[in-house]
């Protein structure tokens, strides 16, 4: 605002009605508004939630067509007043750029596993999986060991300078690995999110990400989200794209890899699918403990990959059905009991439409190799020994 010695001098240029109009004019001027003073001062986090929803979390399971907002939360301070920088839109965030701070660059990336050993050595020389216990041979099941799983990075150009970054799908980087799914679940699974934002200093701070792995082991920190089909057991099944097949797999209750979605062998991504659709008592065991816990429908069932469909008045195919399998004439699996596996499509012969029987032609959701989970032909299996569970109080 000018002083009162220029307003003087300029009034007495001006007539009598031009000068008071200017003065007020003058007098009603706003001081400058002052430039806030920004800092960021430590490392960020990521949180979600479900779009329209008030509920923000390090983890999100949603259901396809749910779309998610991903906030880069990263403390520090407003004209020296210590905050929370973050686009919520909660009371106790303070958006960056409506505070009228700088600019700053943010870059977003997807963080993925590896699906098996790529840079570096497998605990079983002659497979890459990843192990927690030998495979194969007279030892085959003994304890080696938390395996050491791989992790890279991917960039999210689609976030470059945004606070916030909307996800709807977990479609992984690889398109290898999303093509070889049927196409209504190439979007499904499980993906983590990591953020990096250089502010003012020329600093880049970043949210737990790669590095965050502590023994070969995502950290729980690293922002995950998963995409299902829906409820029941097989819709939860569906959340488990992406997330490594690990023979062995470990871990009690939530911390379980499995229901962390580290990594899963057969029986346990069947028991995590169980727990999230309501069977939260389940332990997770082996394929022996489940077909000891699991309801036995059928008595054990001869299935061949080359032969004909079973009889109807046997057991008649339900999607969601679990099966157990012994692959016949495999000295190199000891255990009564091998492999376990979903039905989850039935086919005719040659994949054609339902016929109400169990054959080497129904799709299984099945997972022991470095796809992951997958969707293949009962067939694919071998010659095999089948027992047919149920979970009391499941839906498929």
């Amino acid at each position: 605002m000018p002083s009162a010695r220029a307003a003087v001098t300029l009034l007495s240029m001006l007539s009598r009605s031009t000068s008071l109009a200017l003065l007020a004019v003058l007098l009603a001027a706003p001081r400058l508004a002052h430039a806030a003073r920004c800092e960021l001062t430590g490392p960020p986090v990521l949180l979600g939630r479900v779009a329209g929803s008030d509920v923000l979390a390090g983890e999100l399971d949603v259901r396809r067509g749910e779309a998610i907002d991903v906030y880069l939360v990263a403390p520090g301070r407003l004209d020296g007043k210590p905050v929370l920088f973050a686009d919520t839109g909660a009371a106790r965030h303070v958006s960056w750029s409506a505070a009228g701070c700088p600019e700053v660059q943010v870059r977003w990336r997807r963080v993925e596993p590896r699906m098996q050993h790529v840079t570096t050595p497998a605990p079983n020389a002659a497979v890459a999986l990843y192990a927690n216990a030998v495979v194969f041979g007279p030892t085959h099941g003994r304890w080696l060991g938390y395996d050491r799983l791989e992790y890279f990075e991917t960039a999210l150009p689609a976030g470059d300078d945004r606070w916030t970054l909307t996800v709807g799908d977990a479609r992984p980087s690889d398109p290898a690995l999303a093509d070889a799914r049927l196409p209504e679940y190439r979007d499904l699974g499980t993906m983590r999110l990591a953020a990096t934002v250089t502010g003012p200093d020329a600093v880049a701070r970043a949210t737990p990400d790669v590095d965050d792995a502590p023994r070969g082991q995502i950290g729980d920190d690293v922002f995950r989200y998963s995409v299902r089909s829906g409820e029941g057991l097989f819709g939860w099944l569906t959340s488990y794209f992406n997330v490594p097949y690990v023979f062995g797999s470990a871990g009690v209750g939530a911390r379980s890899q499995a229901e962390r979605r580290v990594g899963t062998d057969c029986a346990d991504l069947i028991v995590a699918g169980l727990r999230r659709a309501g069977r939260g008592d389940l332990a997770y065991s082996s394929v022996g403990g489940l077909v000891r816990s699991l309801q036995r429908v059928t008595a054990p069932l001869a299935v061949h990959a080359r032969g004909e469909a079973l009889d109807p008045a046997v057991y008649v195919p339900r999607p969601g059905d679990i099966l157990a399998l012994d692959y016949l004439g495999s000295a190199a699996l000891p255990r009564p009991w091998d492999h376990i596996v979903v039905l989850a499509v039935d086919r005719g012969p040659g994949g054609g439409p339902a016929d109400g029987r169990l054959g080497p032609d129904d799709l299984v959701a099945d997972i022991g190799d470095a796809q992951g989970l997958k969707f293949a032909p009962l067939g694919d299996q071998g010659d095999v020994r089948v027992l047919v569970l149920r979970a009391r109080d499941i839906d498929s």
